[in-house]
C-alpha cells in the first residue's frame, strides 16, 4: 500500500511503544491500564477499534472516528494511562506523591510509529491472511496472535477481550 492509499483510508493504524514506565508497573496491571485507556477512547471520543494488540512493548491499534481527529484521540489515550499509572502507583506506594505525571508530560509515555505491518494488521482486524507459500514466521505470528488474551482477534472468534472492539464496521 503506497502513501496515497494511506492517506485516503478514514481509517488510522498506530503503532505506540512503551518507554521505561513499564518496567515499574507488572504486565497485568500494565495491559489493564491500556485496555481501560483504550475503551475510554471509545465511550469518549466515538473512536471505533477495528483491531488491537497489546504485547510486554507494543500497543498496535486500528480505529477510526467520524466525529474526533487521531490526534485528540491519542492525546485522550496517553491521559488515560497516565492517570492509570498514577492510581496504579498510589494505591501500591501509599505515600507516593512524586508518582503523579501531568499532562504536559503524558505524550512522552510512548513513542509513536506509522502502523505498516500488513500480516499484524490482517490477523488483528479479523481478516484471513492467506499466503502462496508456507512460511514459518507468519504461522507462529498467527498463533501468537490467535492465543493472545489482549488482542481483538479474540472478538472476532467469538469470544470477549478487554477492549471494546466494533467487529461489525465495515472500513
Amino acid at each position: 500500500m503506497d502513501i496515497e492509499e494511506l492517506i485516503l483510508l478514514k481509517e488510522h493504524s498506530q503503532l505506540l511503544v512503551m518507554h521505561s514506565w513499564r518496567k515499574d508497573i507488572p504486565r497485568t496491571h500494565r495491559n489493564i491500564i491500556i485496555a481501560e485507556a483504550l475503551n475510554s477512547c471509545t465511550v469518549d471520543e466515538n473512536f471505533h477499534i477495528t483491531g488491537y494488540l497489546i504485547t510486554n512493548r507494543r500497543v498496535f491499534v486500528v480505529g477510526w472516528s467520524e466525529t474526533t481527529p487521531f490526534q485528540k484521540i491519542l492525546k485522550h489515550f496517553y491521559r488515560k494511562v497516565a492517570e492509570g499509572i498514577f492510581n496504579y502507583r498510589k494505591h501500591t506506594f501509599q505515600y507516593d506523591d512524586e508518582s503523579y505525571v501531568d499532562e504536559q508530560h503524558a505524550n512522552v509515555l510512548f513513542t509513536t510509529y506509522p502502523f505498516y505491518n500488513e500480516h499484524i494488521h490482517t490477523l488483528i482486524t479479523g481478516r484471513k491472511l492467506v499466503s502462496a507459500y508456507y512460511d514459518p514466521n507468519i504461522e507462529r505470528l498467527k498463533e501468537y496472535i490467535k492465543h493472545h488474551e489482549y488482542c481483538s482477534a479474540l472478538d472476532y472468534e467469538g469470544g470477549k477481550s478487554p477492549v471494546f472492539v466494533n467487529t461489525s464496521a465495515n472500513v
